[in-house]
């Protein structure tokens, strides 16, 4: 089953995601902003990672920054 970290500030865009992405069979691990979802990237190895731009904490500019080293 492939994974994918979802990080996504608003609570409900969130939550509707991942229950649509989980009825499709993906592993779903969420993030409520770009500082936690960068630690469980690290952690949970994501096949792919959707994610938010404007989010507070880190954006998703920072996010991809991060990851990508």
């Amino acid at each position: 089953m492939k994974k994918i970290l979802l990080i996504e500030d608003d609570v409900t865009v969130r939550e509707n995601t991942a229950e649509l992405l989980e009825l499709s069979n993906y592993d779903v691990i969420t993030a409520s902003n770009g500082k936690n979802g960068i630690e469980k990237a690290k952690q949970t190895l994501p096949d792919i990672i959707v994610c938010d731009i404007m989010m507070p904490e880190t954006d998703g500019y920072g996010v991809l920054q991060e990851l990508s080293k």
